[in-house]
């Protein structure tokens, strides 16, 4: 069956975890709320199989992502950089390149900064963008609404971390499933 192209598919898709570091998260509206989803976006995305990208902005300074994400990250890919938009650097565009996929799944923060450029370059370039809303967010409640609202305008499809990852899994037969609701609980 050929599904509809909104529809995250595993073998397509891939996760940017966008900095998620301390001095950015300190003062990030409902800061629990991004965590908890990121982690559950991240550990569905190592049973599924689905490369997972995390940025770092200006690490020299803010440092790494926090350890409770950073512990389950230790393959992947983690790309320092100094511009907002993810694709400023030229390594983000190589690394998305060479996971092959054309899907694009975004998590992390500042929603109406660093995410909201990310998807805009990526949809520019020809990637389906998603925005999981439950796991990014601003310093602002308002901040994150606005970033979302744009995105979802320019055609970033908003979507949540469990409808995300219920997509990937794409069927209840499938054999990750019993690892998955363990994710999602």
């Amino acid at each position: 069956m050929t599904r509809h192209p909104h529809v995250l598919d595993k073998d397509n898709a891939v996760l940017v975890v966008v900095d998620m570091q301390e001095p950015f998260l300190r003062s990030i509206f409902e800061r629990e709320r991004v965590i908890s989803n990121t982690i559950k976006l991240i550990r569905a995305a190592g049973v599924l199989g689905v490369p997972v990208i995390t940025t770092l902005q200006y690490q020299a300074r803010m440092g790494d992502v926090i350890p409770e994400v950073a512990e389950l990250l230790p393959d992947s890919t983690r790309l320092d950089k100094m511009t907002f938009s993810c694709c400023g650097v030229e390594c983000f565009g190589g690394a998305i390149a060479e996971a092959g996929r054309r899907q694009v799944l975004l998590c992390g923060v500042e929603t109406h900064i660093c995410v909201s450029q990310t998807a805009h370059d990526l949809l520019h370039v020809g990637y389906s963008v998603q925005v999981a809303e439950d796991a990014v967010s601003s310093r602002k409640d308002s901040d994150w609404r606005t970033g979302v609202a744009k995105m979802r305008g320019s055609g970033v499809v908003v979507t949540s971390s469990e409808a995300a990852i219920y997509e990937m899994l794409r069927d209840a037969t499938a054999p990750e499933f019993k690892q998955i609701l363990d994710v999602v609980k």
